[in-house]
């Protein structure tokens, strides 16, 4: 117990919208964490499927879980938001409703920020489950800041999921979200984060990231786009970044092509990659699947 008290507090945070197909993987996933001083603050956005039962019966169960309800629906970046400002840990941990930690998640995580002052924030590795949870595919991120600040005009260099963040390394009045993002609301985030410090990521798989079809990413996949690069923009207009004149030129060719195309097209060429990403990745997986297995219920 005296151990307990003496490790940082960590506040997961979690936005809760019409996700009850998969809560209960994401609650068990962070209660069953190894590392046990955390608490786990979740806000439920208005939801009008069995989402806030699945959050009030676990809410019976621990006083870990701390539970808000929106009176009426506010989007994911309001919701986050609100979690963020009941959260009482010096770490913020963001999860999402629909993906299931690994247990080691946050052990792995605090262990990298005590150790690394100059770190503000740090993600991690991912596997890919369908619906059903069936390993499909496996997301890599660049580990190094350099890599991430270089890459992030290419592509998004990090799970917004697996994002730990140290709280007392950023400035008081530090504003994590944009009001009214309901998708790629991270993207502004990691340019403001950059300010004060790495961004970085673990070589270690640190969740199971879902792809289905009520991702808000792929809902509306022009807008989701469109945001990226509003938020780039900004990235380099407000907060300083400078990009590489590759990046610039990717993220010219992504602009014109996703205008071009329809949005039937882009969810094709998306599932397309993601498909040959899983074919090369196979064997990857048949020599992890005995380690990450047994650990977790999927």
């Amino acid at each position: 117990m005296q151990q307990q008290e003496r490790q940082p507090l960590i506040s997961v945070v979690m936005p809760v919208y019409n996700a009850g197909d998969f809560l209960v993987d994401a609650i068990e996933s962070i209660l069953n964490q190894t590392y046990k001083n955390f608490e786990f603050v979740i806000v439920d956005d208005a939801s009008t499927d069995n989402s806030l039962n699945i959050l009030k019966k676990y809410a019976r169960k621990t006083k870990k879980i701390r539970l808000f309800k929106n009176i009426s629906n506010q989007g994911v970046s309001i919701t986050v938001k609100r979690a963020i400002k009941e959260a009482r840990g010096t770490f913020l941990a963001r999860m999402d409703a629909d993906d299931i930690a690994l247990p080691q998640r946050l052990e792995k995580q605090i262990d990298y920020l005590l150790k690394h002052k100059k770190t503000v924030a740090i993600g991690g590795q991912c596997l890919v489950i369908n619906k059903e949870g069936e390993i499909i595919g496996e997301k890599k991120f660049p580990e190094s800041f350099t890599e991430i600040y270089r890459y992030i005009y290419r592509f998004i260099p990090l799970q917004q999921p697996t994002l730990m963040i140290a709280r007392k390394r950023l400035p008081s009045d530090f504003v994590y979200y944009v009001d009214g993002m309901n998708t790629a609301e991270e993207i502004e985030l990691f340019f403001k984060l950059f300010k004060y410090g790495k961004v970085e990521n673990l070589p270690h798989y640190l969740l199971f990231y879902r792809i289905h079809e009520k991702n808000t990413s792929l809902i509306d996949v022009k807008q989701t786009f469109l945001l990226t690069l509003v938020a780039r923009l900004k990235g380099v207009f407000i907060y300083g970044y400078k990009p590489g004149f590759l990046g610039v030129l990717i993220t010219l060719f992504q602009t014109i092509t996703v205008l071009l195309l329809s949005r039937k097209m882009i969810i094709i060429v998306y599932k397309m990659t993601k498909k040959l990403s899983t074919y090369k990745q196979s064997a990857i997986f048949s020599f992890n699947r005995a380690s990450v297995e047994p650990t977790i219920s999927i």
